[in-house]
């Protein structure tokens, strides 16, 4: 997990500042059409570690979604854009699919999506073949290779799949229906006593857990790491849906917690079709989902090239804490919405399905279904509270921001009495959370940071100090 490191004089927290900035840039994207590249549309993927990944290749579905030309999976190891890939892989194969097999059992991948990984270089297929299994891969330096473990979910097409740090398997049918009441299953871990992931004539366990969704369709799962807070993109829907509990004892809906997509957020500039949540990812600390935003592989006109996006919503309050905005990126740096870039840093073609995150880093990994490729976003924005009096102070404050009104950035300064966990936020009028600008232990001292508001409208807005059990608020207006 990436640490926050405090200093003496300076406290940087590069992972709580996000409605303030969008300053995501990629690191990399995968070159397409060359030696490092997937080969064939790109619609999944999930991180071990920094640069060690897995890629999920499936090809354009022509009248049904689990009928795809191509379907197979890519390895990489200390990638970048132009190195990293563990197997050699054609361009553009015609019918090449993955093939799961241990001894005479075989399974090809078929109609698969997504997959999830765990902390055993093990990859996890949301398969939809006969018995929609779920099959297991390992992923070592010279290739991805089959394990011994698959397990039958049924007759419904599954979608959505992901592994929490104890091994549990959470899997979602694409679309739920008022006949059944187990559109989320969760089985047991790899190695689990009776279980029969690698058991000749098994690998058909009961669920340890179900989830009765309603009518709809779900493209995105992702959990804590202990299982016990699960978010599904409930993608008809357009909204990102909370459940708590864990998974031997089942999960029950959060119904305070409420992220929708607004009827105006659509894709515009010319694309076309209807965006909405897609691919989840789930960062422990600081509690935050990635949720991968655009229209599901629709190709019209420029499709929905012009919007694919990541949102950064609090895991906690359902608050939209940032966007990764890809199409922005893609457009800023090559003018176009469909073309990419010979620096590795822009795959184009934007068609986000998935997304992953990985905790050394903070990095975010995803895909461009139609670009081809995998990309590696990186934040690069760093906010930095600097002290400013080392001696004990003799009381709690806030002081007011400075300039005020200002455009687009102000210095907020602060003391804290004692040694105690701080949180600094900024609220609109109606009470939202829109920025976290600090979330930290401090000891005694007076503080100051900046607020950049560069991608906030014009209005007032509060923020808020908390340092134990003190509390106070303050007004400040932003004037564009």
């Amino acid at each position: 997990m990436k640490k926050i490191i405090l200093f003496f004089l300076i406290v940087t927290v590069p992972f709580t500042l996000f409605a303030q900035t969008s300053l995501w840039k990629t690191q990399y994207v995968i070159f397409d059409n060359a030696d490092n590249g997937t080969g064939k549309q790109t619609s999944g993927v999930a991180v071990f570690s920094p640069n060690i990944f897995v890629a999920l290749v499936t090809g354009t579905p022509d009248n049904n979604l689990f009928t795809v030309p191509n379907n197979y999976l890519v390895g990489y190891w200390d990638a970048d854009s132009t190195v990293g890939r563990v197997a050699a892989q054609e361009y553009s194969p015609d019918g090449q699919y993955e093939v799961w097999s241990s001894s005479l059992d075989e399974v090809t991948l078929s109609g698969a999506w997504q997959i999830a990984n765990d902390d055993n270089n093990r990859i996890y297929v949301a398969n939809n073949d006969a018995n929609h299994n779920i099959l297991v891969f390992e992923l070592t330096q010279f290739g991805v290779a089959s394990t011994g473990y698959r397990m039958e979910t049924g007759n419904e097409n599954i979608f959505a799949i992901e592994v929490d740090a104890a091994g549990y398997v959470y899997v979602v049918d694409y679309e739920g229906s008022d006949s059944k009441t187990d559109e989320v299953k969760v089985f047991a871990p790899i190695g689990t006593t009776g279980t029969t992931w690698d058991v000749i004539g098994g690998h058909n366990d009961a669920a340890v857990t179900t989830i009765d969704l309603p009518p709809g369709i779900y493209q995105g799962v992702t959990v804590s790491s202990d299982g016990t807070q699960l978010f599904i993109s409930a993608t008809s829907q357009r909204s990102l849906w909370k459940f708590v509990g864990d998974p031997v004892n089942g999960y029950a809906k959060d119904e305070n917690f409420n992220f929708t997509l607004a009827e105006e957020d659509t894709v515009g500039d010319n694309g076309s079709g209807t965006p909405s949540l897609l691919g989840l990812a789930y960062l422990d600390d600081p509690g935050y989902v990635f949720a991968a935003a655009d229209s599901f592989i629709n190709i019209g006109n420029l499709g929905g090239y012009p919007y694919g996006r990541i949102y950064v919503i609090d895991g906690q309050t359902a608050a939209n804490l940032d966007t990764i905005d890809i199409a922005g990126w893609n457009y800023d740096r090559t003018g176009s919405y469909n073309t990419g870039s010979s620096d590795g840093r822009v795959g184009g073609f934007t068609s986000v399905c998935d997304v992953d995150v990985e905790s050394i880093e903070s990095a975010v990994y995803t895909q461009t279904f139609y670009g081809w490729a995998v990309e590696k976003w990186i934040y690069d924005g760093i906010l930095k509270v600097e002290r400013e009096v080392d001696a004990i102070p003799a009381e709690f404050a806030l002081e007011q921001n400075y300039p005020n009104p200002f455009n687009p950035s102000t210095t907020i300064e602060f003391t804290v009495k004692s040694s105690s966990s701080v949180n600094l936020s900024v609220y609109n009028l109606q009470g939202q959370l829109m920025a976290v600008l600090v979330n930290e232990q401090f000891s005694p001292g007076v503080y100051k940071t900046v607020f950049d508001a560069t991608n906030f409208p014009t209005g007032i807005y509060f923020y808020k100090l908390t340092a134990g059990k003190n509390t106070m608020q303050k007004k400040m207006l932003i004037a564009k």
